[in-house]
């Protein structure tokens, strides 16, 4: 599928730019007109429309892959909590990579359940998916960290950490994980 997004809009960048920047030079190759009589694209406007859709359809294709791949597993054990997402690496979603975010609780500085959205917890995204209460990557924070980010919810187990970079995550339920996090990795401040 993700090969298909690539094709797509390739396809579509590569027909828009031969028919509206180059047209006139391939013109006056030979190759222009064979290839033009066997693809039936003799009209510069039919060749921008499939351009132009071409590229639509790649877009499309990428919006329902993005949609699809934002799930981020969370596990929480014995000292540690691990966070496996595709879009804690730039272009993850569309190429199907999974980064990894294991902390310890030696490399947590302090841990609590806040409000995401606004002051210091404002997030600009750097890579990844934002659309409604989910987010999903890497974002920066109003304060300037940069923060590892997989959330669906507003109300957020923001974790910070030694290094002054951030985990935040939310769920439907974000309470029973920062009960199951303050029980079995680091307490909770208010």
């Amino acid at each position: 599928m993700k090969i298909v997004v690539v094709i797509l809009v390739v396809s579509g960048i590569v027909l828009l730019t031969v028919n509206l920047l180059l047209r006139n030079r391939l013109k006056t190759l030979p190759v222009y007109g064979m290839v033009g009589i066997a693809a039936g694209l003799r009209s510069k406007y039919i060749r921008a429309i499939i351009g132009i859709m071409l590229i639509i359809f790649g877009g499309i294709f990428v919006y329902v892959i993005a949609g699809q791949q934002t799930t981020s597993v969370v596990t929480v054990g014995d000292g540690y909590i691990n966070v496996e997402s595709p879009c804690f690496v730039s272009l993850g979603t569309l190429l199907g990579v999974k980064g990894n975010k294991n902390v310890t609780s030696e490399e947590i500085d302090t841990a609590s359940v806040r409000q995401i959205g606004s002051g210091n917890f404002n997030l600009q995204k750097q890579s990844g998916t934002n659309f409604d209460d989910t987010n999903v990557g890497r974002f920066t924070l109003g304060n300037g960290a940069t923060a590892y980010v997989a959330t669906t919810n507003t109300t957020s187990l923001i974790i910070r950490l030694n290094n002054g970079e951030y985990l935040i995550l939310g769920t439907a339920d974000t309470q029973a994980l920062a009960d199951s996090f303050a029980q079995n990795v680091h307490p909770l401040t208010s």
